[in-house]
C-alpha cells in the first residue's frame, strides 16, 4: 500500500473549463458517455492501493510501478503503462496511455507529472472529458501552476457528441484562476458547421457564479418600423455593491439608442437609475427615458421608497418594447415618494404621488390628480369580545390637477363587525360609519362639504355538503348566500369625483359595501343580494375541481347616488355567473357571463379553455364586451418529438377585423445546440389594432457555452399561458 498526500485533484479539469453559463442544462438528447466514470469505493482515510505485474523500489525512496500500472483512491484512479513515484518530493510521473479518471472526469495523456509538495502538474498532449456538462476536448498541453491557477494551451473545446462538429471553440491560451473567479482566453475562435463565424483576441469570463464585467449575449432582430436590429448589453461589475449595465442598441431604420441600468445596493439602501436616450431619425427628435427607484430602512421601523420616472413622449413605450417592458400598457406614468410604518394591529402609510400623462390628446378630466400628499392609517385591532371585530380607516389626501376644482379630503371609516360562522353556515352583521370632509378650491358648489353615513350590511350563508359519485370519490358543496345592505341617500352631486369610479361587474363585487371605488361617493343602498354557488372537491387528494357560482342584486329603491349626475331605476341588476372547472390537473376551463334580464341579452361573456402536459400547451380564449371589444384567440406550444417544437399564438379583434398578435415559431433542439426562430405580427391598439407591425427574431443557444439573440421564452411565457421551453 502506498499513501502519498494527494495523486490528482478532482478539480483540476473542472475548473480550467470555459463556463459562462451557470444554468443547468440537458443532455438527454447526446449520446451516453464512451466510458463509465468511476464509483467512489468506501476506503478509509487518503489510503491509495498500488498495482502492477512488477514492482521496484529504490532505498524505499522510489517506486517503479509497470506493466498495466494503477494507483487507486477513494474516488480517482491512475493507469499507465509506467508510473513512478518519490516519496521524499511526493512526485509522481506516469508515461505510456495514461489514464485519469474519477466521478466526473477522465483524461488521456502519453505523459503527466504531478508535484504534490508544490501544487503543481503537467500533462502532455491531453484529451478530456467531462461529464456533468457533457463537455470534451484536448490541449496540447495542460498545467496546474499553483493551488488556484491552471493553463490550457493550443486548446480545442466543445460539448458535442463525438464525431458531432455542431459547434468548437479553439484558444491559443486559456488560463484559469480560481482564487480571482476569472478564466482569461486569447486568440479564441468560435465555429459552427467548421464554419468560423467570431473571433475574439483576448476576453475574460466568470468560472463560478461570482460577477464579473463582461459582454452578455447579444440579441439580433428585424421589424418593420425598426428595420434589422443588434442590441448588445456590456455588464461592468463596479463594486460589489453596484453595477451598470450598459446597452449599446442599433436599429437599422431609427439610429443608435444608448441604455444603462444602475443598480446600488447598501446597508440600509438600495436602489436602480434607468436611462435612456436615442436620436430616432424617423421621429426626427431626441427620445429617452429616466427612472430611479430606491427604498430605505429608516430609524424606527421606518420603511420608504421612491419612484420618479419621465419620458420624452407617450409612444416612446409602444416604439421600444425592451426597454421598460413593465410600462407596455401604461396611458398614465407614475412618480411618488412615500413612508410606511407597521405596527401589530395598524399599517400606516404618507405619499406624495403624481402622474405623466403618456397621451397628450388625453381629456384633463381624464387625467389623474395627484396626490399631494396622502397619509392613510389601517388599524384591525384584536377581537375585542369573541367575534367582534372594530377596524378603522383614517385617510387624509391634497388633491391637485391644473384647471380643476383642487382640495383636502378628510375621510374616516370605522366598524362594528360580528364574524360567526362554522362549518354549515356563516352569520357576519356589520355597520359602518363613514365621515368624510372637503375642505376646496374653485368648487362652484362650495369649498367647504361634509358628510357622514352609515351603512348596514348582513352577510349571511348556509353550507350543505354531501358525496357523490359512483364510490363516493367526490365532495360536493352547495351554498347559498344572502346579503342585505342598506345606506340612507345624501346628495353627493356637489362632492368633485377625485378618484372615485363604479366597481366592475363581478361576483365578488355583488357582495361589496359600497358600489363605488373610492371615497368620493357612497351609493345610497336598499337591496339584497341572493347567491349561489357550488363547489366539488376530489376527496382523496382534497383539490378543488369545480367552482360554480351566481347572484344577482335586488333594489328596493332607485339609485340616485352617481357620477354622472343620472339614477339608476333598474329593480334588479344583471346576473353575473361564474365558473372555474378543472376536470384534470393539466386542464382547466373557466367562464364568466354577465345577463341583463331586462334586456334579455349577454353584455359581457369570456370563456378560455387551458391545457398543458409535458410540454404540449393550447389554450382558447373568447372575451365579449358589448361596445367595447370582442376578440378570440388560439394558442399552442406542440414539441413534434423531442427536437423539434412549434409554437404559434392567433389572437384577433372580431370587432374590427384586425389582427391583435399573431405569433408563429419553430424550435429545434439537438445534443448540444439549439436554434428558436420567431415571427411576429402585432395590431396597434391606440388606432382599433389597423396598423400592424412584422417582426422576425432569432435565438441560438450553444449549451454549455452561452446564448446570442432576442429572449424569444420571455415574451413566450406571456403569450402562450403553459409554455415551458425546452431549452
Amino acid at each position: 500500500m502506498l499513501h502519498p498526500r494527494n495523486i490528482l485533484l478532482a478539480g483540476l479539469v473542472s475548473t480550467t473549463l470555459f463556463r459562462p453559463s451557470l444554468a443547468a442544462e440537458d443532455w438527454s438528447l447526446c449520446r451516453f458517455p464512451s466510458f463509465e466514470y468511476l464509483v467512489a469505493e468506501d476506503r478509509a482515510g487518503d489510503e491509495v492501493q498500488a498495482e502492477a505485474f512488477s514492482l521496484i523500489t529504490e532505498n524505499s525512496e522510489r517506486v517503479h510501478l509497470t506493466g498495466d500500472a494503477s494507483l487507486v483512491g477513494t474516488d480517482q484512479r491512475v493507469d499507465a503503462d509506467d508510473i513512478f513515484i518519490t516519496r521524499s518530493s511526493e512526485e509522481i510521473r506516469a508515461s505510456g496511455n495514461v489514464l485519469f479518471t474519477d466521478q466526473n472526469y477522465r483524461l488521456k495523456s502519453p505523459s503527466i507529472h504531478i508535484d504534490n509538495l508544490n501544487d503543481r502538474a503537467e500533462f502532455d498532449q491531453a484529451a478530456f472529458e467531462i461529464n456533468n456538462n457533457h463537455a470534451r476536448g484536448n490541449a496540447e498541453k495542460i498545467e496546474k501552476l499553483d493551488a488556484y491557477r491552471s493553463r490550457y494551451s493550443d486548446l480545442y473545446y466543445t460539448t458535442c457528441d463525438p464525431d458531432d462538429k455542431a459547434w468548437h471553440l479553439r484558444a491559443a491560451e486559456l488560463e484559469i484562476d480560481n482564487e480571482s473567479g476569472l478564466g482569461t482566453a486569447t486568440h479564441t475562435t468560435m465555429y459552427f458547421q467548421e464554419v468560423p463565424f467570431l473571433y475574439l483576441p483576448y476576453f475574460q469570463f466568470p468560472v463560478d457564479d461570482r460577477r464579473m464585467s463582461g459582454i452578455l449575449a447579444p440579441r439580433v432582430g428585424y421589424a418593420e418600423r425598426d428595420g434589422a436590429s443588434v442590441i448588445v448589453p456590456i455588464y461592468w461589475n463596479m463594486a460589489p455593491n453596484y453595477d451598470m449595465t450598459i446597452t449599446p442598441a442599433w436599429y437599422g431604420n431609427l439610429g443608435l439608442q444608448l441604455n444603462t441600468e444602475n443598480r446600488y445596493l447598501f446597508e440600509n439602501h438600495r436602489g436602480q437609475v434607468d436611462l435612456s436616450y436615442i436620436d430616432d431619425r424617423e421621429y426626427d427628435d431626441l427620445r429617452w427615458l429616466k427612472q430611479w427607484q430606491h427604498t430605505i430602512a429608516l430609524p424606527y421601523e421606518v420603511k420608504a421608497g421612491l419612484l420618479l420616472a419621465e419620458t420624452s413622449d407617450g409612444d416612446f413605450f409602444d416604439d421600444y418594447l425592451l426597454v421598460a417592458p413593465q410600462y407596455n400598457d401604461t396611458k398614465h406614468l407614475e412618480r411618488f415618494v412615500r413612508f410606511n410604518r407597521d405596527g401589530e394591529f395598524w399599517r400606516s402609510e404618507l405619499m406624495w404621488q403624481d402622474y405623466q400623462t403618456l397621451d397628450e390628446t388625453t381629456s384633463l378630466n381624464s387625467r389623474p390628480y395627484s396626490r399631494l400628499p396622502r397619509f392613510t392609517l389601517e388599524a384591525d385591532p384584536e377581537s375585542w369580545h369573541e367575534d367582534i371585530q372594530t377596524p378603522v380607516h383614517l385617510e387624509l389626501v391634497s388633491f391637485d390637477r391644473d384647471d380643476s376644482i383642487t382640495g383636502k379630503r378628510s375621510n374616516f371609516v370605522t366598524q362594528l363587525r360580528l364574524n360567526s360562522q362554522d362549518s354549515w353556515y356563516f352569520f357576519n352583521p356589520e355597520l359602518q360609519l363613514a365621515f368624510t370632509d372637503y375642505q376646496l378650491d374653485n368648487n362652484p358648489e362650495g369649498n367647504s362639504i361634509d358628510r357622514a353615513l352609515p351603512t348596514l350590511g348582513v352577510d349571511t350563508g348556509l353550507i350543505f355538503e354531501r358525496f357523490t359519485g359512483s364510490t363516493g370519490q367526490w365532495r360536493q358543496t352547495l351554498e347559498p348566500r344572502l346579503y342585505f345592505l342598506f345606506t340612507p341617500y345624501e346628495n353627493q352631486d356637489d362632492i368633485p369625483d377625485f378618484d372615485t369610479s363604479l366597481a366592475p361587474s363581478t361576483y365578488r363585487n355583488l357582495f361589496k359595501n359600497n358600489r363605488f371605488n373610492g371615497a368620493d361617493r357612497i351609493g345610497d343602498a336598499k337591496q339584497v343580494t341572493f347567491g349561489l354557488s357550488s363547489r366539488i372537491f376530489d376527496t382523496e387528494s382534497g383539490n378543488e375541481l369545480l367552482n360554480a357560482r351566481a347572484g344577482q342584486i335586488f333594489y328596493f329603491e332607485d339609485r340616485l347616488v352617481s357620477l354622472n349626475g343620472k339614477s339608476d331605476e333598474e329593480t334588479r341588476s344583471d346576473v353575473i355567473a361564474e365558473v372555474d372547472f378543472w376536470p384534470l390537473p393539466t386542464l382547466t376551463l373557466a367562464t364568466r357571463l354577465v345577463y341583463d334580464p331586462d334586456e334579455s341579452n349577454v353584455t359581457d361573456r369570456n370563456f378560455s379553455v387551458n391545457y398543458s402536459d409535458r410540454g404540449f400547451a393550447t389554450n382558447f380564449a373568447y372575451y365579449f364586451t358589448e361596445n367595447k371589444l370582442e376578440q378570440a384567440l388560439v394558442s399552442m406550444a406542440y414539441p413534434i418529438d423531442e427536437r423539434w417544437a412549434i409554437v404559434t399564438k392567433v389572437h384577433h379583434s372580431l370587432k374590427f377585423d384586425e389582427p391583435v398578435e399573431n405569433l408563429l415559431g419553430i424550435n429545434y433542439e439537438s445534443c448540444c445546440w439549439g436554434l428558436k426562430i420567431l415571427a411576429g405580427q402585432t395590431g396597434d391598439n391606440k388606432n382599433d389594432f389597423a396598423e400592424t407591425e412584422n417582426s422576425i427574431y432569432f435565438e441560438f443557444t450553444f449549451k454549455g457555452l452561452s446564448q446570442a439573440g432576442q429572449d424569444i421564452d420571455a415574451r413566450l411565457f406571456e403569450a402562450i399561458p403553459g409554455y415551458t421551453p425546452g431549452f
